[in-house]
């Protein structure tokens, strides 16, 4: 693994530990609205842990 995929990796993993903090967050407070957030937080981590993967499939052929 090299280091584009490993920063796109931890890219995708910071993602998801935000959304994960939101979450708590969100059940704490009771702000229906962080939903919004946390979702968006999800999708940026789906598309950073696509494109890591794209780029180590790329990387072995």
């Amino acid at each position: 693994m090299n280091s584009t995929v490993k920063a796109v990796l931890t890219r995708g993993l910071r993602a998801v530990l935000m959304a994960f903090f939101l979450f708590i967050a969100r059940a704490f407070l009771t702000w229906p609205w962080l939903a919004f957030i946390i979702a968006a937080f999800l999708i940026y981590a789906c598309g950073c842990f696509a494109y890591a993967g794209f780029l180590a499939w790329v990387r072995r052929l």
